[in-house]
């Protein structure tokens, strides 16, 4: 769980770990010369990934309250080595005088995590720079985004290969998961598996149309079959390719 107060914030975040990624790529002992070329070629196409979510949700919601906060210590720690979580408006060691409105909402590893609508207002006007490269416009609800990452050749700015944002309130409406705590343990579950670089692997190679959809079809594998349908169908409903 990372705090976010901007943009930048998550652009430097991400970037540097995308740095301490190893290179990854296919490769086979005794291949003739064809075949060598032939990994060269494929290799050539696989790039490092990184699997980024960003929570927006305001903890004087009850949706919030109920849903998000109570986990949120949990989730730092479980989602430590898998995936970058970013909570905007959130943050730990924050200066007193850096926002009137500060107040503490929860521990996290002992370490008290304070909110304030001013951080979550400027994460949300910061996140302008994102909404020219997608089509993603804030709804006002607790929402997360789920963004496929590699490097970009400008530190002020992420390669995103793909993004969906899942409206969290929606979904709870429909059942589509018990809790967020739990849909968040599916993705990081996901994101700690050799699925989603064999994923990635195989959307880098093909490309296209492959390499937008996976995102949300890995998403949407996380939910009851009787919703998966419905919500492939509903691109403007709780689950949305951006």
């Amino acid at each position: 769980m990372i705090d976010a107060i901007c943009f930048k914030d998550i652009v430097d975040s991400v970037n540097q770990n995308l740095k301490s990624l190893p290179i990854r790529g296919v490769c086979f002992d005794s291949v003739d010369p064809v075949t060598s070329k032939a990994m060269q070629e494929i290799n050539s196409k696989i790039k490092k990934h990184v699997l980024v979510a960003i929570l927006f949700c305001n903890p004087k919601t009850d949706f919030c309250q109920k849903e998000i906060l109570a986990s949120l210590s949990y989730l730092h720690h479980r989602s430590k080595h898998h995936i970058n979580i970013f909570c905007c408006g959130y943050g730990a060691y924050w200066p007193e005088h850096k926002y009137p409105d500060l107040e503490i909402v929860t521990s996290i590893g002992g370490t008290d995590w304070y909110y304030s609508d001013n951080a979550f207002v400027e994460a949300i006007e910061a996140i302008e720079a994102f909404e020219n490269t997608t089509k993603w416009k804030y709804s006002g609800e607790n929402e997360l985004l789920l963004l496929d990452v590699s490097p970009s050749n400008e530190s002020y700015s992420l390669n995103i290969n793909s993004a969906i944002v899942c409206n969290l309130e929606r979904m709870k409406l429909d059942k589509a998961f018990s809790s967020v705590r739990s849909l968040l343990e599916d993705i990081i579950r996901y994101a700690s598996s050799t699925n989603a670089n064999d994923a990635w692997e195989f959307s880098d190679i093909k490309g296209g149309e492959l390499a937008v959809d996976f995102l949300k079809n890995t998403m949407l594998s996380f939910l009851p079959k009787q919703l998966q349908v419905s919500y492939k169908k509903a691109e403007s409903y709780a689950i949305k390719k951006i």
